[in-house]
């Protein structure tokens, strides 16, 4: 531990450096305030001991200048009984601890443990709120079913660590909240967290969006541009929908993982980066690798630590404590008052297989908020016509009582499902043909019969 003395007599600087040395300290010192300023400022001191009375600034002076440069400084003030009077409130202000002339070696040595016990509490506390930091980055993914204790868990062990993390899971689990869960525990916390939607982005702009340009590099490239990449050092990077890239745009993220360098658009510059990537997908991996669209060297960099997100169905005593938590954020923010459901709704809430997963409850939360009259419990007949249909035809066996319209219930039961493959798929009806197992001709044919009309346009 550094100490810095600051006295104008020689004979008080020599007793206490030899006193303070001979206990196993580093000792400077000054016998000037601007000289132990001066000292101050270049050096690390745990502890300040300085004499009030000094030529040219007094020790409440230097103090508060010490304090300006570190506010965490520790500074003993020693003092005559006269220059204490009416000056004890503003030195208990500004000093840790002071001391009264005439003193004796006993008294300073008992001020230095007080600061050291202090100085070890400080250095606990950001211990402490380290640790803290990395539980909450974990503790903030609502649930506490088995899996989600598990990921928790998995997260924690991870966040750790600075391996490459490949994210997995249905649309709608949450996949952007677990690589925020990684970094926020991590050691890079205090550095950047950068997400980068890579198929929502053309790949023709995602390489620019991931590497940055030069000026010159094509023709609206009137300025440089940092890429994701660099925005994300000292921190972290997510790349979310990674299965969507390019071949092409894998070869170039292969080497990025490999090297740890980019090379910005129109430039031949290679520039080192020191980030973390957390890279997802909704996509099975191996079957695109099988397929010839995604490259097998890039999975296995990917794919150092593997971390699958368990669907909501698989899930669902972490069901009622999402609904409070959306329950309680939208009735906030709206400004209307949270909703109730009956035990029946909420069987129906239960038996429904959530295929858009978690994100797919907090749009319908929200949509009951706002449809519902206030004090209205919601019964299942209230409830979306997918949910209440959907959870019985599902669940129930498919007993009858009494007679029902099959005609009607099976159209029902088609279109809720083909819509919800619509929504699941952003428009695309190749693929939302692929999840309901049907050729596309055959999908917009019973979307011609049943009158569905696709509000999102198609993706190319």
């Amino acid at each position: 531990m550094k100490v810095l003395l600051i006295d104008d007599d020689p004979e008080i600087l020599d007793l206490l450096s030899s006193f303070l040395e001979m206990k196993g300290y580093e000792v400077d010192t000054a016998e000037t305030g601007k000289e132990g300023l001066s000292l101050f400022k270049r050096g690390e001191y745990s502890i300040v001991i300085s004499d009030y009375i000094l030529p040219d600034i007094d020790g409440l002076q230097a103090s508060r200048q010490i304090l300006a440069m570190d506010e965490n400084a520790l500074i003993i003030l020693i003092t005559g009984h006269g220059s204490i009077e009416g000056a004890v409130s503003a030195i208990k202000a500004v000093v840790f601890d002071y001391i009264l002339k005439p003193f004796d070696l006993e008294q300073i040595e008992v001020a230095i443990h007080k600061a050291e016990k202090v100085t070890a509490l400080r250095a606990e506390n950001i211990k402490l709120r380290a640790v803290i930091a990395r539980s909450e980055g974990a503790e903030n993914l609502i649930g506490r079913s088995r899996a989600m204790k598990e990921l928790k868990s998995l997260i924690r062990r991870v966040a750790v660590t600075q391996a490459t993390v490949l994210v997995t899971g249905e649309s709608g689990t949450g996949k952007e909240l677990v690589a925020q869960a990684i970094h926020r525990a991590s050691t890079r916390a205090a550095g950047p967290f950068i997400p980068v939607n890579c198929g929502a982005i053309p790949d023709n702009l995602l390489e620019d969006e991931l590497f940055g340009h030069k000026k010159g590099a094509f023709t609206d490239a009137i300025i440089d541009r940092i890429g994701r990449f660099e925005q994300a050092e000292g921190g972290s990077i997510f790349l979310d929908e990674i299965g969507n890239m390019s071949l092409a745009l894998q070869a170039k993220l292969l080497r990025v993982l490999q090297e740890r360098v980019v090379s910005p658009l129109g430039s031949e510059e290679l520039k080192m980066v020191d980030v973390r990537v957390v890279a997802a997908t909704n996509r099975l991996l191996a079957d695109e690798i099988k397929n010839g669209r995604f490259r097998e060297d890039l999975y296995y960099r990917l794919n150092v630590i593997p971390i699958h997100i368990p669907p909501l169905r698989e899930r669902t005593d972490d069901i009622p404590l999402l609904i409070d938590f959306f329950n309680h954020r939208f009735s906030g923010l709206m400004g209307f008052p949270e909703i109730r459901f009956s035990s029946k709704a909420m069987k129906c809430i239960f038996d429904y297989p959530w295929p858009g997963n978690i994100r797919q409850l907090e749009n319908f939360v929200e949509r009951m908020i706002v449809l519902q009259p206030e004090g209205h419990i919601v019964q299942p007949e209230d409830l979306p016509s997918d949910i209440h249909l959907g959870a019985s035809d599902a669940f129930d066996s498919y007993t009858l009582e009494g007679s029902i319209d099959l005609k009607a219930k099976l159209m029902a039961m088609e279109r809720s499902y083909i819509e919800q493959a619509l929504e699941l798929s952003g428009g695309t009806r190749s693929e939302a043909a692929r999840r309901l197992s049907l050729k596309r001709t055959t999908l917009i044919q019973k979307m011609k019969k049943l009158g569905i009309v696709d509000t999102v346009p198609e993706k190319k």
